[in-house]
């Protein structure tokens, strides 16, 4: 019976030496083992523990791989300070100390790039609303100019027409006056023959009978011939005349309604006290270049019969009084206007002046408001530059007097607006020469702003 007992041999990879299982032969005739029991026991014990110490040490090595990396971060030390609340809050000071005036200019950039972006929008938007305004103002001009032209170029029409006509009937009259005098010709020529056919001789009865047929049938055959021409001449008398019955009856409807504003005018004369109640039309209504203009026509290219030339000159210098009178009433009624627009402006500054200061009671926002309320009031045109305003609030006090936030608050409940416009700037020695060219630069203005959203004219 063969027994086989095992062992290991061999090098791990950390450089420890392994035991491998090896097997040796014990015969059956082998004498004096009476261990031989316990032996295996133990072979089998020592087998399982090599197994595990094997896998101890794999996982040993597992565990171990990162020792380097560890063995570095363990050899550094690592130091804490504490450092004093009173050093933190000095160092924050001394922070925002050094940060705040750039800080400050930079915020003042911003805000006057700002406003003149603002003022630039705003510019640009009424320079629109200008141009929308004179295109529909161009467009109406040229249409009340269009239908006063084309009344004018009517009426001149008419009287050429009548002028053509009447040349035309003058010419038919001497026509029909010629033709009846060549008839009355002819027949005191027929009476004369007939007077002498008595005296003439029996013998030569029948020799004279065929020349005095022949001298009656011709003069016959003639008065037929200016019978049918009298009779055309007559009906184309009669339609010329129809036609300037025609002409004739227009001509007299204007009359009658010249005729009719001259009396209204008269009447409008008579009672210059009470209120002046004649609104004149569309053509009168339109501009006083286009009064001058139509003045103009009516002297040198309207063709008008010298009978009728001074009703017209009367109707046309009663309407441009009366369109010159309603200019001087509408007029009266603007600087009415002006004067209680004035009045409420004053007041409401006032109002506006007590208001700051009850709002506004700590610091200096409230004085300083007030102020530049009384400075754009004093104006001439409501309105002061900005650049001004900061010769009284300079920039370096701004913490003391607070312009700028004044005027924020001013803009935001729509007292004020902020404007860029290039104006003529003038120094004392462009004044002096008059001939020297003004220089043209952008100020930013500050205008005041009322309730209806205009601004102070």
């Amino acid at each position: 019976m063969d027994y086989s007992r095992q062992g290991y041999a061999g090098t791990l990879a950390n450089g420890s030496t392994s035991y491998q299982p090896t097997r040796r032969t014990i015969g059956p005739n082998s004498n004096g083992l009476p261990h031989l029991p316990s032996l295996r026991r133990c072979v089998s014990t020592l087998e399982r523990s090599t197994q595990l110490l094997i896998s101890t040490v794999s996982l040993l090595d597992q565990a171990t791989s990162g020792y380097s990396r560890l063995k570095t971060i363990t050899s550094h030390t690592k130091e804490y300070e504490l450092v004093s609340e009173e050093d933190i809050a000095n160092a924050q000071v001394e922070v925002a100390r050094e940060i705040e005036p750039e800080l400050f200019k930079l915020s003042q950039k911003a805000t006057q790039s700002i406003y003149e972006l603002e003022a630039q929008e705003y510019k640009l938007s009424q320079q629109v609303q200008a141009e929308e305004a004179k295109a529909e103002q161009r467009i109406h001009r040229q249409k009340s100019l269009r239908s006063g032209l084309s009344n004018i170029k009517r009426l001149q029409s008419l009287t050429r027409r009548k002028e053509e006509l009447s040349r035309s009937v003058t010419e038919l009259d001497q026509v029909i006056e010629q033709k009846r005098q060549e008839f009355a010709e002819i027949a005191n020529r027929i009476e004369a023959l007939e007077k002498s056919r008595p005296t003439s001789d029996n013998n030569d009865n029948n020799h004279a009978n065929r020349p005095t047929k022949r001298l009656r049938r011709d003069p016959s055959n003639e008065s037929r011939e200016l019978s049918i021409i009298e009779q055309e001449r007559n009906r184309e008398v009669l339609k010329r005349d129809q036609e300037l019955e025609i002409i004739q009856k227009r001509i007299e409807e204007k009359r009658n309604i010249l005729n009719e504003l001259k009396h209204k005018t008269e009447a409008q004369h008579s009672h210059s006290n009470s209120q002046d109640r004649f609104s004149p039309s569309a053509l009168w209504s339109m501009y006083s270049g286009h009064y001058h203009r139509l003045e103009e026509v009516l002297q040198r290219e309207l063709l008008v019969d010298p009978r009728d030339k001074s009703a017209y000159e009367e109707a046309f210098g009663r309407l441009s009084s009366a369109y010159l009178r309603e200019v001087d009433s509408r007029q009266t009624k603007t600087d009415n206007e002006l004067n209680k627009l004035g009045r409420e402006k004053t007041r409401k500054l006032a109002q506006m002046r007590i208001l700051c200061k009850q709002l506004f009671p700590e610091g200096s926002i409230g004085i300083t408001m007030v102020r530049v309320l009384e400075l754009l009031g004093e104006s001439p045109q409501n309105e002061i530059y900005h650049k001004e305003l900061l010769k009284e609030f300079p920039l370096e006090e701004e913490g003391r007097h607070n312009l700028n936030r004044v005027i924020n608050i001013l803009k935001q409940v729509g007292v004020l607006e902020l404007i860029l416009e290039s104006r003529e700037e003038q120094t004392e020695q462009q004044r002096d020469d008059e001939g020297q060219q003004n220089d043209e630069k952008e100020h930013l203005i500050l205008r005041i702003k009322f309730d209806d959203g205009s601004t102070a004219a």
